[in-house]
C-alpha cells in the first residue's frame, strides 16, 4: 500500500472509519496521543511510528495556541487526538 498525502479537497472528503500508517518522520519517535485536541493536553498513550490507527471522526481541530491540526484515532482500545500531519493529513 502506497501512503499518500492528501491535498485539501481530498483531505475535506475524508470521513471516519480510515485506516491510516502514523508517520512522525522520524523512524524512534512516536506521537503522542492526547486526550483533547491540544498539544497541551494529557497525553494518554503514545502511538509507535509505523502503526496504523482508525481515525474515527472527519474532524480536524485547530489548536490556534500550538498553530497545530489535530485528528481524532483508536489506538490500544483508546480513542484520542494526534497532530494530523502524522497520518498525512496536512492543513
Amino acid at each position: 500500500m502506497e501512503n499518500k498525502e492528501l491535498n485539501l479537497e481530498e483531505m475535506e472528503q475524508v470521513t471516519g472509519g480510515t485506516w491510516r500508517t502514523v508517520n512522525t518522520g522520524i523512524d524512534k519517535l512516536d506521537a503522542a496521543m492526547r486526550r483533547e485536541a491540544r498539544k497541551s493536553s494529557k497525553q494518554i498513550d503514545h502511538i509507535p511510528n509505523g502503526t496504523m490507527v482508525d481515525t474515527v471522526s472527519d474532524e480536524i481541530v485547530w489548536d490556534p495556541v500550538e498553530k497545530r491540526h489535530f485528528v481524532q484515532v483508536t489506538y490500544n482500545g483508546k480513542t484520542g487526538w494526534i497532530a494530523s500531519s502524522f497520518v498525512g493529513l496536512k492543513r
